[in-house]
């Protein structure tokens, strides 16, 4: 029998001396990590190097793979492993004696041995690197503090932290990513890991619990200037969401219930396109937003769109908060049917990826990731081989689409055709009844849905009509106004600013700058579909009259300048009794207030609204300018008139007191003088009468 002991395993905390005291000196004498940045990493690992989230099982590696997908059917475990981390802990004492063996010298020697090859510096990754050095070291699995682990744990899986500014995934998170540059190729990737190891081995070796990292519960880190950057760059995710809020694709959706078939949750949606690297904290404040969310229970259903990650499965991704309770297995259906499509044939399938969607054998090399079949996180196909560019045929704009016509409200609705002589139809499907009035140039065209919901083939249940829902029926009004046809688009919704959406006693109306559409949707009492049609055909003949008296009125302005003034006077009066009449004929100031509030939402987006005033207005301004300019020209005539008959008549008056003074001395210049001023006068009183019958016509 030996009398040689066998050395004892060294617990984690002893462990964690070492390699903090390693860190602390590869840092004085500048030996920086170096790892490799390569998420599309497909090929087995070379010696030497330590796949950290990357490579798969289909081959044996030469060096170490550190990846918890399709690690069960690897190992014959039950299940993949919730994390990289939790991997490295579970895995088995052959498995370890293969890393140990690889690298025997220490934790330094690993250190300066191992090229890790990494997909990012995330929570997982540095918890899986750590994790792993320790086992290598001779830490037993049970020796590794579970307290980090469901930390983590509850990080990967919700996609949550209890506090962005006191969970060590979320600051660390954030650290990391505060040394990525713009461009996603690496850059920093250094940096990034030398100070999320050291954070983290920092609030190890200080006892800091995961989720109380602040200088209450620990003082010491204060003096760790990671600490501080962490902070600081964690409340900047927070702007950076706040601002991409207005860019930012923000639905309400209706999506089914994990589990539950028939059973469905109305979520608010947020989709946006991503210019940096993701940290994982602006994600947080996504799923907890109770300030910018319809039902104020944080965003539960979240897509990312990041070019900058083409290629790696990261680019394109839609998840769900696991606790909202839902699952888009039909979104992954839609997803995977559709880029089997896009590849004609050609996708390549020889060697499956094991996912749970696929019998084993079955499938295709990249396919959407569908979460070990949970589908509460679905990701892009990661690039094929050493193919540049995407892994997948879809663009962002085909995966926003298949979301749309996957979870829209409306996708439920079966609804009488009131156009159709009540024939039962999916919504979108609903007849757009034409209505015309006017000709040429005053034609005027609007189109009319109405629909009355079969509540009974949904169980009753009511319709919430939610902006995103709202947004939609005044979609299927527009379309149907440019002779479109079919289910809406996401990209065709209608902007809020656009329509008017009333909630009538019996139902809802939309009105659009097309049209309208009519929903009786099983309130108290039935909406009065047939008088409000009747409304808005007469809406719609007011817009062709309207049209008419504007041309009318541009008509009468235009002639002005022109002859017959009278004339004008007396056709801008007929036409304001016209315009008066036209109005009177739909005034509907004793209709119920329904059939009003319809009435002023079609004139306010028709351009109706204050459209008999502004003609009366106009015709009004007509006739002053006319009056004016009549006026105007009989001053005109005064002034002639003075100027040609006042210095005839004291012509007139001298010659004859010249005649009168003649005439004491001359008879005959007597006679001649009054021949003179009777001529005089006849001038001047023709000169006058000329006057009055040039301004009588000119008037």
């Amino acid at each position: 029998m030996s009398d040689v002991l066998p050395v004892p395993a060294p617990d984690f905390a002893a462990f964690l001396e070492q390699l903090g005291d390693a860190l602390d000196r590869r840092a004085l004498d500048g030996r920086d990590l170096q790892p490799v940045f390569d998420p599309a990493r497909a090929m087995p690992a070379a010696s030497g190097e330590v796949f950290v989230g990357v490579g798969g099982w289909q081959e044996p590696h030469q060096g170490v793979c550190l990846n918890n997908k399709g690690a069960a059917s690897r190992f014959g475990w039950k299940r993949d492993p919730v994390t990289v981390a939790s991997f490295v802990r579970d895995a088995g004492d052959d498995l370890v004696a293969s890393w140990r063996a690889a690298f025997p010298n220490g934790v330094d020697a690993t250190l300066d041995k191992a090229v890790l090859v990494v997909e990012d510096a995330s929570p997982d990754s540095v918890l899986t690197v750590i994790f792993w050095l320790a086992r290598v070291a001779g830490v037993p699995s049970e020796g590794l503090p579970l307290r980090w682990l469901t930390a983590l744990t509850a990080w990967e899986r919700d996609g949550i932290a209890p506090s962005v500014t006191r969970s060590w995934t979320a600051l660390m998170s954030a650290l990391a990513h505060s040394h990525f540059g713009p461009a996603h190729d690496g850059a920093g990737i250094g940096e990034a890991w030398d100070d999320a190891l050291r954070f983290t081995v920092a609030l190890m070796r200080g006892g800091v619990d995961p989720d109380a990292v602040d200088p209450d519960h620990a003082p010491q880190i204060l003096a760790e200037p990671a600490y501080s950057r962490a902070l600081a760059f964690a409340l900047n995710e927070r702007q950076d969401y706040l601002e991409s809020l207005a860019r930012a694709v923000r639905l309400e959706l209706l999506a089914p219930m994990a589990g539950a078939p028939g059973r469905n949750l109305l979520v608010d949606a947020y989709f946006a396109t991503e210019s940096n690297a993701p940290s994982g904290v602006k994600k947080i404040f996504i799923r907890t937003d109770t300030e910018h969310t319809t039902f104020g229970n944080g965003f539960a259903l979240m897509g990312l769109y990041r070019p900058g990650l083409e290629g790696t499965g990261n680019d394109m991704t839609i998840s769900v908060d696991p606790r909202s309770g839902i699952a888009l297995k039909g979104l992954w259906h839609s997803l995977e049917a559709e880029e089997t499509l896009r590849w004609a044939g050609a996708r390549p399938n020889a060697h499956p990826r094991r996912i749970a969607s696929y019998a084993p054998g079955e499938g295709y090399d990249q396919p959407w990731w569908d979460d070990h079949g949970r589908y509460t996180l679905i990701g892009a196909p990661k690039r094929i081989g050493g193919d540049k560019g995407s892994g997948s045929k879809l663009s962002w704009g085909d995966v926003l689409e298949a979301v749309w016509r996957n979870y829209n409200q409306l996708r439920i609705v079966e609804a009488m055709d009131l156009n159709a002589e009540g024939q039962t139809r999916p919504i979108e499907a609903a007849t757009a009844r034409r209505f015309e009035a006017g000709t040429g140039a005053a034609r005027a065209v609007r189109h009319l849905i109405s629909v009355k919901w079969n509540r009974g083939q949904q169980d009753g249940l009511a319709l919430q009509f939610t902006t995103t829902v709202k947004r939609h029926l005044a979609a299927m009004v527009e379309r149907a106004g440019a002779g479109k046809s079919g289910p809406v688009p996401l990209a065709e919704l209608a902007d809020p600013d656009d329509f008017d959406f009333l909630e009538l006693a019996g139902g809802a109306v939309v009105a659009t700058p097309e049209g309208a559409l009519l929903f009786d949707d099983w309130r108290d009492r039935s909406l009065n579909a047939d008088m409000l049609t009747r409304d808005f055909s007469d809406a719609v003949g007011l817009l062709a009259a309207c049209r008419a008296f504007d041309a009318d009125v541009d008509a009468l302005y235009e002639n002005v300048g022109g002859k017959g003034s009278g004339d004008t006077l007396h056709k801008a009066t007929e036409l304001r009794a016209r315009v008066a009449a036209a109005f009177q004929k739909v005034d509907l100031a004793k209709a119920s207030p329904d059939r009003r509030a319809f009435r002023a939402a079609l004139e306010r987006r028709w351009g109706l609204e204050d459209r008999e005033a502004q003609l009366t207005s106009r015709l009004k301004d007509l006739q002053e300018i006319v009056e004016t300019k009549a006026t105007l020209d009989t001053q005109g005539m005064a002034t002639l008139l003075a100027f040609v008959t006042i210095p005839a008549f004291v012509a007139s008056v001298l010659q004859l007191y010249g005649n009168v003074v003649a005439a004491s001395t001359d008879d005959s210049g007597a006679g001649y003088g009054v021949a003179m001023f009777g001529l005089l006068a006849v001038l001047s009183l023709v000169a006058m009468v000329a006057a009055f019958i040039f301004t009588r016509r000119r008037s």
